[in-house]
Parts: structure tokens; C-alpha cells; sequence
């Protein structure tokens, strides 16, 4: 660029560079005839490379509190000289010419702190009476029990160093109810001490707009409010902002002299910086004066000091608008939380001679499974799991719809193979064909026994004989589509038994997802081996074994949602 030098302080900038040097490229402007300075100011990156090289320390080691006293009373109840060396000193020099170390322990707590040293001092210029009234050994296990007490609290007080920067890093967002008004005179009040600092009448702060096309003019000091209503002005039309958003500082001290460099105000001189992130150009600062002069190279570090201001300031309003909205969308996500987990039931029903219990773990706070249970008008308890095959909230809003569906239409239609098709063509008719699930579906006669069930997807159900010799048995379901795929999908209706003393257990399909340490599944069938050992307890108690077994054996945290359901009939 004629009249222009590189000062070596460009800043890193995202895709808005390649854009804002094509411009550059595209424009050719005449040499000004007198100097237009641009200030040179290197920016150190040594900063940076500590970060990476030199990573911080774990704090130093400092005297506990209370250890002085704690060896005045080791050394009067058993006449031996205990004394701490810190790091600095355990290397073997001794704190009393006099004495020599009889027995000494690292305090070391392992967690990159240097270690110190504990140590029992010899006895040899103590006169007979103050001379030890127990033996060395025993001594030297009452030594070591410090010792551990010692490693103990300095691994406390490390875990305390480093929750309360995680503590600090997590301080709630309260934004103060007038900021935005703030922040209008905050910027000013920076507008203006920068203005002042260097001898200016009047400063002006330019933003981008999001597409990188216009500069905007959004806060001011020495100009008439009116120019904030003002138009914005084309990135493309403005050379000396674009100068300037490479990382330059552009300097005019005649501006009479280089009207090709479109001022945005009718200022003699003026200086333009780049107001940016580390990552991402913002805008310009442009300081204007009222008659010709010549900027130093001191007043032209000021100007960037005070784009840095600024730049900080808009980055922390940024941060807090972000902060803001993720800490209400948390509450909100944990509020759909205690939604989806109170319409679990709670409480079984009194089904004389039937026990039925569930449990289900979302993987992600909110997730698709569901199991549920309810009395019908013709006193039939109907169960149901559900599994929809999305993930988080999508697929808790699904569940929310399949469990709807479920107890609306599960009141007036017995049939679990009609219902569990009405629910399918109320899933399909309601979504745009995404919302996929697979729902168990069964209808329990309390008197007889008799279990009319009905599978959609990938649910299934096995039964566990209370007989020494009987294996859990799957029950028999047809390859079906999941809800929601089709409106013309048939789901047929199966039937079984349960004796006194057997049980029903129905999970989703993330229980068969579950795998031990030795890549073994944990699936359903040996879930059901696990459990006919226990068919004696209650169903509580099989869901309670079932929840432990897979939380204790999976290998790693639970990548699907899960549920399990147990239909028991009492002995």
C-alpha cells in the first residue's frame, strides 16, 4: 500500500482476512505527498509459547499450620527431637549442627508438590532427664502416623487449590438489570479518556456487521448524537478501516492531503486502529482531531491500548449474552428433566397377588425411554416400555408423544395389537415420518393370570420360571416396524401365562447395549440368568439387582438410555 508500512502487530483473524484482503487487492490508490505514518509495534509471542512450554506448577509447599506446636509435644511425650525440613531443606542438611536424623519420612503427597521431609533428631546432647522415654522404633510409627496425617492434609489443600479455580471459572451469571445502559457509557467514557489522552476532540468506534459488508458507527464522543443514525459505510469504499482491519495502524496527520482514504468525519487528522479479538476482527477506532498534527509513536500505542479496551469490554458483553442464554437453556433442560422423571409412576397398583416395579436411566438427562403402568376400566393392568430411537431432547419430546398416545387410546382399546396400531398411525399422522420408537405393550388379567402383549421394533419381554431346572424363556413376538414408519403396519397379539412365583421382565433395547470390561454383553438374556436366583423377592428388589448389575459391570458410562420393568406374581 503506497505511503503505508507494515508495523509487524497484525492480529490473527478468522475468515474475514481473505475478504478483506481482496479488497486491498482490488483497490490502487495514489501515493499521499506528505508522510502518513503507520506506527511499527511488535507484539511479543512469548506469552503465548510459556502457556505451551512452561506450564503452571502445582502452588509450592508451605509450613502447616500448627506443626511447630505439634513437635514441641511429640518431643515432650517422647523425649525425641522431631523436626520438618521443606523441600528446600530435605536434601539432608540438618537444622541443628548438634543433632543427627535417627529417622526420617518423606512427606510426599504425589501430586507434583515437592516433597518435605519429617525426621526424628538424635537424643546425644540432651541431658538424662529430658532424654527419651520411649524406644526409637516406637517413636519413629508415632513419626510415621504424622507423616501420613501430614500427606493427607497437603493432598486436601491441593484438591482445595484447584476446586476453587474451577469454582471461580463457574461464578453465575447476574447481569446487572441497567447493562446495556452501562455499557453505552463505558464505551464512551473509554471514547473519551483515549480521545483526551493523545490530544483528540473527538473518537468514533466502527463495528462490523455479521456478513462483513458495512461498518457501522456504534458509539461516540465529541460527535453529535445524530451521526449514530446515521448509514452505515461499505467495508469496500472504506480504504483506511480496511488498512486498518489487517492489523495496521494508520496514521493521517493532513487530511486534507488523502481524501482517497474516505474519513468517515470531517476531521484536519485523524489515527484509525483495529479493534479485534484474538481470533476475529471487530472493527476500527478512529480518533480525530481538529487541525493538522503528527502522531507519535507513543500516542499511537495509546490508541491501540484503548482498541484493546474496547475490543475486552464488547468480548465480555458477548460472553455474558452467551452465558446468559446457556444458563437458561440448563434451566430449562433440567426442568424438562424433573417433567420426564415425574411422569414415571411413582406408586404400583394394588393388584391383589401382582407386584410390578421400573427403573429407567437416561443417558443424557433427557432421553426416549419411558416405562409406564395403569389400571383399565375393566380392571386389567396394562405395562408398557417405550424406546424412541433419537437421542436427547427430540427423543424425550417422542417419548412424551408415544406416552400420550399410549393412555389416551389405551383406555377404550383392549386389544393391545389395535391399540398398539392406533398409537403407530397417531405417531405417523403427527411427525414427518422421523419420530421412530419401539413400544411392549401388555395387558394383564389379575384373576387368570393371562398376559395379552403385543411388540413393535425392537421390544421383547422374557419370562422367569421360579423351577429349578426352567430357563427364562423369550417371549415369541414378530419382526415388526417401529411406530411411527408406516401407517399401514400390523402388529400382532400374543399371549402367555404367568405362574405363582414367576416373573415378566421387559427392557429396552439399551440394556442389550451394555458390555462388561471383556467386550461380554450384558444383554437381556443374562440380565434374566442373573435374576431367576432371586424370583423369591419382590419386584422392587429384581429391578434394585437388575440397576446394580448393569451399573456395576458396564465398562463405560452408559452411551444409551435404559429401562427394565418387572411384572412379578406373588408365591
Amino acid at each position: 500500500m503506497p505511503g503505508a508500512e507494515e508495523s509487524g502487530s497484525e492480529r490473527q483473524s478468522s475468515s474475514r482476512r481473505p475478504a478483506i484482503r481482496e479488497m486491498i487487492a482490488n483497490r490502487c490508490l495514489p501515493a499521499p505527498s506528505a508522510r502518513k505514518d503507520t506506527v511499527s509495534r511488535p507484539i511479543p509471542d512469548y506469552l503465548r509459547l510459556y502457556s505451551e512450554l512452561n506450564p503452571p506448577a502445582s502452588p509450592a509447599a508451605e509450613p502447616f499450620a500448627g506443626l511447630d506446636l505439634l513437635c514441641r509435644a511429640f518431643e515432650r511425650a517422647t523425649g525425641w527431637p522431631l523436626r520438618y525440613a521443606p523441600p528446600d531443606d530435605a536434601a539432608g542438611q540438618r537444622p541443628d549442627g548438634h543433632f543427627e536424623p535417627m529417622w526420617s519420612a518423606p512427606v510426599d503427597p504425589g501430586v507434583g508438590i515437592p516433597a518435605g521431609l519429617l525426621r526424628i533428631e538424635s537424643c546425644t546432647a540432651l541431658s538424662a532427664e529430658h532424654g527419651p522415654r520411649i524406644e526409637l522404633n516406637l517413636a519413629g510409627e508415632l513419626a510415621g502416623s504424622v507423616t501420613e496425617l501430614l500427606v493427607e492434609l497437603a493432598r486436601t489443600q491441593h484438591a482445595l487449590w484447584q476446586r476453587e479455580a474451577e469454582l471461580a471459572a463457574g461464578v453465575p451469571l447476574v447481569p446487572h438489570r441497567e447493562e446495556q445502559r452501562q455499557l453505552a457509557q463505558r464505551l464512551e467514557n473509554v471514547l473519551k479518556g483515549g480521545a483526551e489522552a493523545i490530544g483528540c476532540q473527538a473518537a468514533g468506534l466502527y463495528l462490523l456487521d455479521t456478513d462483513t459488508t458495512y461498518l457501522k458507527l456504534r458509539s461516540s464522543w465529541g460527535l453529535p448524537l445524530e451521526r449514530l443514525t446515521a448509514p452505515p459505510r461499505t467495508l469496500r469504499d472504506a480504504a483506511a478501516d480496511l488498512e486498518a482491519l489487517l492489523g495496521h495502524a494508520v496514521v493521517l496527520d493532513d487530511t486534507s492531503r488523502y481524501q482517497e482514504w474516505n474519513l468517515p468525519e470531517d476531521f484536519a487528522a485523524a489515527v484509525c486502529v483495529p479493534v479485534s479479538s484474538p481470533t476475529v476482527p471487530l472493527g476500527t477506532l478512529w480518533l480525530f482531531s481538529g487541525k493538522p498534527r503528527a502522531f507519535s509513536d507513543q500516542e499511537v500505542n495509546i490508541a491501540e491500548v484503548v482498541a484493546g479496551r474496547l475490543a475486552a469490554d464488547l468480548e465480555r458483553e458477548m460472553l455474558l449474552a452467551e452465558g446468559i442464554d446457556a444458563a437458561r437453556v440448563k434451566r430449562q433442560l433440567a426442568a424438562a428433566e424433573r417433567l420426564q422423571n415425574n411422569q414415571l409412576p411413582k406408586i404400583a397398583p394394588l393388584v391383589e397377588g401382582w407386584q410390578i416395579a421400573g427403573w429407567t436411566a437416561q443417558a443424557g438427562g433427557l432421553g426416549g425411554d419411558f416405562y409406564d403402568w395403569f389400571v383399565r376400566d375393566d380392571d386389567s393392568l396394562a405395562l408398557a416400555v417405550g424406546d424412541c430411537l433419537a437421542r436427547g431432547v427430540e427423543a424425550a419430546l417422542s417419548a412424551c408423544t408415544l406416552r400420550a398416545a399410549l393412555r389416551a387410546h389405551g383406555e377404550y382399546l383392549k386389544d393391545p395389537g389395535d391399540l398398539v396400531e392406533r398409537i403407530n398411525r397417531t405417531l405417523w399422522a403427527s411427525s414427518a415420518g422421523d419420530q421412530a420408537a419401539s413400544l411392549f405393550f401388555a395387558a394383564l388379567d389379575p384373576f387368570q393370570g393371562a398376559i395379552r402383549y403385543t411388540a413393535a421394533g425392537h421390544a421383547g419381554a422374557i419370562l422367569l420360571r421360579s423351577a429349578a431346572d426352567a430357563a427364562p424363556v423369550n417371549l415369541p413376538t414378530a419382526a415388526t416396524l417401529a411406530l411411527g414408519l408406516g401407517p399401514e403396519t400390523r402388529y400382532a397379539t400374543g399371549t402367555c401365562q404367568l405362574s405363582a412365583g414367576e416373573a415378566l421382565l421387559v427392557t429396552s433395547e439399551g440394556v442389550r447395549s451394555t458390555w462388561d470390561e471383556q467386550g461380554r454383553s450384558l444383554g437381556e438374556e443374562q440380565l434374566a440368568a442373573a435374576l431367576v436366583p432371586h424370583l423369591d423377592s419382590s419386584a422392587e428388589t429384581l429391578v434394585e439387582l437388575a440397576r446394580d448389575l448393569l451399573e456395576s459391570r458396564a465398562s463405560q458410562p452408559a452411551r444409551q438410555d435404559r429401562t427394565v420393568l418387572v411384572l412379578k406374581r406373588r408365591a
